[in-house]
């Protein structure tokens, strides 16, 4: 199994690229939100390119088959509040595509919220 130089496999540094790039797309990408995700695939060595996230359907259910431990769905969830907040807005779209993720974690709305609360004191 190929890893980046997060040490992380590069279908689980895939997984949160593109399904990243998926709750930031629902509104539209803003240019804060592009550069965080072009650096995160700069800094993980990842092969994709910025444009290659949209490429093809990734969704939530494409989330949660790759993201397979309750750590790394609890990371996603962090990371994607923080990136969508990053703009200074979280709009209902962002929300609710979030909220699709959790439903397909299989997380309920207290952990969801307590993530979406630990993540929107991060400052990126």
């Amino acid at each position: 199994m190929a890893t980046g130089e997060s040490g992380l496999p590069h279908d689980t540094i895939e997984a949160f690229a593109r399904g990243l790039y998926y709750v930031a797309a629902v509104d539209g990408i803003e240019p804060r939100e592009e550069d965080l995700l072009r650096n995160l695939l700069r800094e993980t060595d990842s092969p994709l390119s910025f444009d290659d996230l949209g490429s093809r359907d990734f969704g939530p259910t494409d989330v949660a088959v790759a993201l397979e431990t309750s750590f790394l769905r609890r990371v996603f969830i962090r990371a994607a509040v923080a990136m969508v907040k990053a703009d200074g807005r979280f709009t209902d779209g962002e929300r609710r595509a979030l909220g699709e993720i959790a439903d397909a974690f299989n997380m309920n709305n207290a952990e969801f919220g307590d993530l979406e609360q630990e993540a929107a004191r991060v400052q990126l």
